[in-house]
Order: C-alpha cells, then sequence, then structure tokens
C-alpha cells in the first residue's frame, strides 16, 4: 500500500512498512508463509514482506489518511506487541498499535487474550517525539501541542510528557502512585508479581525538576529518561543494579535520578542511554561509553564477568583505535553493539557476537570484522540478534538467534542461504554466526529500478526494530510528481 506525503511542489515521499518473522496480525490458523506475489498475509515471514499498514489503518476508520497520505516516524517493538507512529497529511500525529494484549500494552482500553489492532487516543495535536515497548509494556513520549505549533520558539517551549501503559508490576511503568498487588511476603517466597494493568496510555508524573526529555529507552522490565539537562532517571526492576542507584533493592517504582560520577560531565555530559534486557549504559558527547546492571556473560564491556554493576562504571575503551571515539552503543540480551565514527562494529558478551562459528563469548570487546568497510551509520541489539544499518546505498545486516518465523530476514531459519518453500517447514539451524544482508522487497514495492515509470524513484531506510519476534523496517520513498 501507498502512503504519499508531499514534501515540496516537485516530489512527494512514499513510507512503506516491511516485517521479517512473526506477524502478529495474520489470520488465525495460517501457519505457512505465502507466496510474496499472492498478496496473503502469513504467520511467517522468513523473508521481508510488506505490512499492510494502509489496509489495517482503513480497518479503524483512517480511511482519510490513507487515501491523502501519511509518514511513518516511529516503530517500537516489545515482547509480542508494536507501536508505529506516523504523521498524517494534516500534519498531526498518530499511534497505531497491534500485537498481543493480555496486559493492556497497546493502551486501547481493555486488556485480550487475542491479537489486537487499534488507535492509540488521546493525543491529537502532540508531536509524537518517540514510542518504546518492554515487556508487557509501551511509552510514548509527546510533545504538548507540538502539531498546533506556529513557531520554532512555540515549539521549544512546549513541554514534554511520558505516557506508559501495560503491566505495572515492578514499577516498570514508572506510576509511583500506583502499586501493584504484589507483596514482601511474595517476594520473599521468590513468586512471581501478579498483574496490576494499566489498560489506557495514562501520563506519567514524573518529578518536577525533571525537565524537557530527549531520550526514553526501554528494557525487558525497566526504563531510562535522559533529559534535555543531560541527566539520567530510571524506574522498574533493579535487582541486578540495571537502575544504577548503588544497590539491588528490587523493584523502583517512579523514576529516580541516577547520580553520574564527575567524570560524565567533563566528557561532555551524556549524549545518549540504551536500556537492554537487564544492563544499562550511557554514551557520552566525547565517545565514552558507560555501563551498569547485568554482566553475568561480560555484556557490560569490562572484559570479565561481573553479576551486578551497581552504578555507572567507565568501560575500557582501548579496544578503539587511536583517533576514533564511540557515537553509538546498544544493549541486548547477553551481548552489545558499540559504533565507532569510521563504522567500525565492535561486541562482546555471549551469542549474537557476528564473529564466526567458533566465537560465541568474548569476555572482551572485539570488531566485527565481517563488518569492515561496509559503511556503518546504526546499530540496533535486540533480544538474541542484532542489526547493522548502511547509510549510502542502503542495506541491513542481520545475525544473532533465529526464530521459529525467521526474524533475521534472511530467507530461511538456517545459516545458509537457500530459498524458501512456503509449501514446506524450513529447516532448523537457529543461528547465524556472520552478518549477512538482509533481502528487501524493493521489486515487490517497485523500488528496484524496472518498473516503468519509476526508474527515477529514490528510497531510504527509515526506522529499523528488532522486536522479540520480528524484525520491522521502514522504508521512505520520494519520487518526482508531475
Amino acid at each position: 500500500m501507498l502512503s504519499p506525503a508531499t514534501t515540496r511542489a516537485s516530489t512527494r515521499t512514499v513510507s512503506h512498512l516491511v516485517l521479517a518473522g512473526y506477524n502478529p496480525l495474520a489470520p488465525p490458523g495460517r501457519s505457512a508463509a505465502a507466496a510474496p506475489s499472492s498478496g496473503r498475509q502469513a504467520v511467517s515471514n522468513p523473508t521481508p514482506a510488506q505490512v499492510p499498514l494502509s489496509t489495517w489503518l482503513a480497518s479503524v476508520g483512517r480511511e482519510s489518511d490513507v487515501e491523502r497520505g501519511y509518514r511513518i516516524k516511529h516503530v517500537a517493538g516489545g515482547a509480542g506487541h508494536q507501536l508505529v507512529s506516523y504523521r498524517n497529511y494534516e500534519g498531526f500525529d498518530r499511534i497505531f498499535a497491534l500485537g498481543r494484549n493480555e496486559a493492556g500494552q497497546l493502551g486501547v482500553g481493555f486488556a485480550s487474550q487475542e491479537g489486537t489492532r487499534a488507535l492509540v487516543e488521546g493525543f491529537e495535536g502532540d508531536q509524537i517525539l518517540a514510542v518504546k515497548a518492554g515487556v508487557q509494556s509501551s511509552y510514548i513520549l509527546v510533545r504538548d501541542g507540538g502539531a498546533r505549533a506556529s513557531s520554532s520558539s512555540e515549539l521549544a517551549r512546549s513541554a514534554t510528557r511520558l505516557y506508559s501503559m501495560g503491566n505495572l508490576a515492578r514499577g516498570r511503568l514508572g506510576h509511583a502512585t500506583m502499586t501493584s498487588s504484589f507483596n514482601e511476603s511474595e517476594s520473599a517466597a521468590g513468586q512471581e508479581p501478579r498483574l496490576h494493568l494499566v489498560p489506557r496510555a495514562t501520563a506519567v508524573a514524573l518529578p518536577p525538576e525533571i525537565g524537557p526529555i530527549k531520550q526514553i529507552e526501554a528494557g525487558f522490565e525497566h526504563v531510562l529518561l535522559l533529559t534535555e539537562s543531560g541527566d539520567v532517571y530510571g524506574t522498574g526492576c533493579n535487582t541486578d543494579g540495571q537502575i544504577g542507584l548503588g544497590d539491588a533493592s528490587g523493584d523502583i517504582c517512579g523514576f529516580t535520578k541516577i547520580a553520574l560520577p564527575s567524570e560524565v560531565m567533563q566528557e561532555g555530559g551524556v549524549a545518549r542511554i540504551s536500556a537492554g534486557a537487564d544492563t544499562s549504559a550511557l554514551v557520552t558527547e566525547s565517545g565514552r561509553v558507560w555501563t551498569w546492571g547485568n554482566s553475568e556473560y561480560a555484556q557490560a564491556l569490562h572484559g570479565r564477568k561481573i553479576d551486578q554493576i551497581l552504578r555507572p562504571l567507565a568501560i575500557d575503551h582501548s579496544f578503539v583505535p587511536p583517533n576514533r571515539r564511540l557515537v553509538d552503543y546498544r544493549c541486548g540480551g547477553s551481548f552489545a553493539l558499540a559504533l565507532d565514527d569510521r563504522g567500525s562494529v565492535y561486541t562482546a558478551g555471549f551469542g549474537a557476537l557476528g564473529l564466526g562459528a567458533s566465537v560465541l563469548r568474548s569476555p572482551r570487546p572485539r570488531r566485527v570484522d565481517a563488518l569492515e568497510g561496509q559503511g556503518i551509520e546504526r546499530i540496533r541489539a535486540g533480544w538474541g540478534y542484532a542489526a547493522a544499518i548502511r547509510g549510502e546505498f542502503s542495506a541491513i545486516f542481520t545475525w544473532g538467534l533465529n526464530s521459529t518465523h525467521g526474524r533475521l530476514g534472511l530467507g530461511t531459519l538456517a545459516s545458509s542461504r537457500r530459498s524458501f518453500d512456503s509449501t514446506k517447514p524450513p529447516a532448523l539451524n537457529m543461528h547465524v554466526h556472520v552478518p549477512e544482508e538482509v533481502a528487501l522487497p524493493l521489486r515487490e514495492l517497485g523500488l528496484d529500478g524496472t518498473v516503468a515509470g519509476r526508474e527515477s524513484v529514490r528510497w531510504r531506510l527509515g526506522e529499523v526494530e528488532l522486536a522479540m519476534e520480528g524484525l520491522w523496517v521502514g522504508i521512505e520513498a520520494e519520487e518526482d510528481v508531475d
């Protein structure tokens, strides 16, 4: 489905959304992959396939957005659920939620044991800055009235606001005044928290001193915020010290400021943050990385196993060549990725390292040689798998633990590149040890230069999101308008 949004008089931008892996809204009972030309939606998509977002939007009453155009802004993938934010033809931002909703994590006002799709209401006129998803939880960061601002100065004065929804347990939603039904006696007995649901997107009462929010990142059951002033706050599960408060005290219910070492400010302050399964990190403006939380697989890049790192701790940067600096860092589950300003990717930990079949564990950071010279500009670390994104001549490379639905997008569930036969279950060789390029469905989208009249269409990769069960990719195409 095309979704044009005019950018200037002579061109228009068309948004596409493609998926590799599990399709949460495939028709019931459709267990095999559909042939690309059939137009049918399949449960399994081991080769990336176009998501019928326009059809889904029309099914929830947004026919006008489909007819007159929209542009995808953000994609967030959690444990079986997704949020997609888009800007419509009028310049208003909207959020479409789909997938699992057993804890109300879609924010549509109810919980359901069946796959659900719906618009998340209540944000008319607000600018969506970010959407994030964790385990049974979702987060929406908005700028109040941003879509109605008449000038850049008015936009700058607009306040940011955070909303969350889903399972309140462990404090992951940040609602300090709400408590789950989990009590200390149950905790001592080792029981899991019982569900206490917030099924509608609900504003989080943040500390008054927190100020405008620059970035939000969600782990399994903890969340980090970075403010415009450079402060970092956390809430949620802290059993491995992933909130960074100096202890592993259990659950933190409400966003709490993390005391950053003075060296962080000396290095220019915090540029960005990352939250993995139960590990956290920050990158300073000067390219230094600090990590904390669980590092039982050495995934915090300190060169050795450390069960719990209770406060932000600077990593040893000796693995980075002279005259280079790190520009991004991503916490995965049992591994992490770092990217330098020359496009080299580094990794440490266990599992999705991309270093070959003989290297599944590396306590010290090592360069991913298979990506050298590829012009990598972005990295992503998911729950057991990873991706690197090339800028010029756009491409995505994935590696790590595949799934029974082919979430790596390499055409099969095996590390070999055999073609996928939709009439037979694919072979199960679950781990891809070296980065391989994902074959994007450019021909199906009319972007490979072979469609008459569309030879000059220019395209680029937009959002790339590694959800637990699938790889979601936004593709933006720009074409001339007669």
